[in-house]
């Protein structure tokens, strides 16, 4: 892809993820930049236009790569381990991207009366829209089910995980069924503990009878109502046999039995281990959240967190890194003392001051940690910059009557730019581990943003649920190790030791 297609491209995804936004569309891909809240949205996509003009002004039809830079390319490719990993994080990107496509409580498609609507890109739509009586937002869940029971000609198209990653916590509802006279939960082999119920035909939202459940027997208080919620009747089992039965209507309760639906269900409370019958792949947390949603919608984060946070470490370090390295002297001697100074912050203790004051959304927390970690960056650029103004080609500059600003963009800085590529990939890792450790510690993004540290926290603080902790650490490992083995080729595949020769 030529820098003028480029170009071209990322002003065309601007317009349009603007333009979606506008209209209240909230298009897969388009809608990326807006996850982290309104502002960093349009900031975000104020960033790409600006760097589409910026590539369409210069009015290149191909790229120009130096000999030493395709030299540097090649390098990368044959280190097999990171090229992969590169790979295999780009097409982690990819499906993130896809946003509700694959992860979110919305359906993707509704074939209702022979008319069909796309909810997960549109505004919300309320139950009566599908039939239902409720005013609120119609859950798509429950729909499917009511179609799917029904056998009718409507249908519901959920995505791959129907459960959002914020705040999204159905109540689970399973069936128990009776085999050989012993109670099982639909999904399980042992026999069912709880409490489980019938409900009216007629009326679903009643319940008819409810039982408690010992080792697949009923064991205790039996209670019945009658369809205006009243009850009627009420009885105790020891092991699975009837000692004491009442009856508070004369007689009448025993008529209500053929009125039962045919299956018991029962509530099946948070956290619920792995299930593939409720679409719960990893399980629930405490709160009853879907795991593989979080995780999702955690890595969502992480991606924009990283493009923020690289931009704004790399903009500050390089211009503050080449000023106090081109111009020296004094400049050079107050500013690293100030960057000593500025370096030696409690940065945890003001995250905390932030935290207990207002609530950080993503671009405040990522803003907050890239003011503590722009000074490696210009120390690394700064140095970089005093070796190569001492150079002939920078002297021949100078006597040619270049300015100054010129030297430092057109000469010095490009000649430092593998500094910055071999520094990228652990940058990302560093802003994926910092917020991480700040929601683990409980003072990173609010409770109902998706957290991989959260998941983290909730996981080790009770190892009865281990699918919590175990999907948290195996997502960010995973995540973690691939951004090193890139970052390790890449600062094999830059290192100038393999390109010298000593004369």
């Amino acid at each position: 892809m030529s820098p003028r297609t480029t170009g071209i491209t990322f002003i065309a995804y601007a317009a349009l993820g603007a333009l979606f936004r506008g209209l209240s569309l909230s298009v897969p891909v388009f809608k990326v930049p807006f996850l982290g809240g309104s502002w960093l949205g349009w900031i975000l996509l104020a960033v790409f236009a600006l760097t589409g003009g910026w590539l369409l002004w210069l009015g290149q039809t191909q790229w120009h790569w130096s000999p030493l830079t395709l030299k540097q390319l090649r390098r990368f490719r044959e280190i097999k381990r990171g090229h992969a990993s590169f790979l295999v994080l780009l097409a982690l990107v990819g499906v993130g991207s896809l946003d509700s496509l694959i992860v979110g409580k919305r359906a993707l498609v509704v074939r209702y009366e022979g008319k069909f609507y796309f909810p997960f890109v549109t505004d919300v739509k309320p139950a009566t829209t599908f039939g239902l009586k409720d005013e609120s937002e119609t859950d798509y869940r429950e729909l499917q089910r009511q179609f799917h029971e029904s056998k009718s000609a409507n249908w519901v198209l959920m995505p791959i995980v129907p459960y959002d990653p914020k705040l999204d916590t159905p109540e689970t509802i399973e069936e128990v069924v009776l085999r050989e006279g012993v109670a099982y939960r639909a999904s399980e082999t042992k026999p069912f503990d709880g409490r489980a119920y019938t409900l009216f035909r007629d009326k679903p939202q009643q319940k008819r009878q409810e039982w408690v459940f010992r080792h697949g027997l009923k064991q205790g208080e039996m209670l019945g109502w009658d369809v205006n919620n009243e009850q009627v009747e009420k009885a105790t089992f020891d092991k699975g046999t009837r000692v004491t039965y009442t009856d508070f209507t004369d007689g009448k309760a025993g008529a209500l039995a053929s009125q039962a639906s045919e299956t018991m269900r029962t509530v099946v409370y948070p956290p619920s281990p792995p299930s593939w019958a409720h679409r719960h792949f990893l399980g629930t947390t405490s709160m009853g959240g879907d795991v593989l949603a979080i995780l999702y919608g955690g890595w969502q984060q992480a991606i924009i967190a990283s493009i923020l946070f690289v931009t704004f470490v790399f903009v500050v370090g390089v211009a503050a890194g080449g000023l106090l390295g081109y111009f020296g002297g004094v400049l050079d001697l107050v500013g690293m003392r100030l960057i000593e100074i500025w370096s030696v912050l409690p940065f945890l203790f003001i995250v905390m001051i932030v935290s207990s004051i207002i609530s950080p959304n993503l671009f405040l927390l990522v803003v907050i940690i890239s003011l503590f970690s722009w000074m490696g960056t210009t120390i690394y650029i700064r140095t970089a910059a005093m070796k190569e103004k001492a150079r002939d080609y920078v002297a021949s500059a100078r006597l040619l009557g270049a300015s100054t600003g010129r030297i430092i963009f057109k000469h010095i800085l490009p000649n430092s730019i593998a500094i910055l590529v071999t520094l990228a990939p652990f940058e990302v890792s560093a802003i994926i581990t910092s917020l991480a450790a700040l929601d683990y510690l409980g003072f990173g993004l609010p409770p109902e943003e998706p957290s991989w540290g959260r998941l983290l926290h909730e996981g080790t603080e009770d190892f009865n649920y281990p699918w919590i902790v175990s999907s948290a650490f195996v997502a960010m490992t995973t995540v973690l190790v691939l951004v090193t083995f890139v970052g390790e080729a890449v600062r094999e595949a830059f290192d100038p030791k393999k390109f010298t020769t000593y004369r």
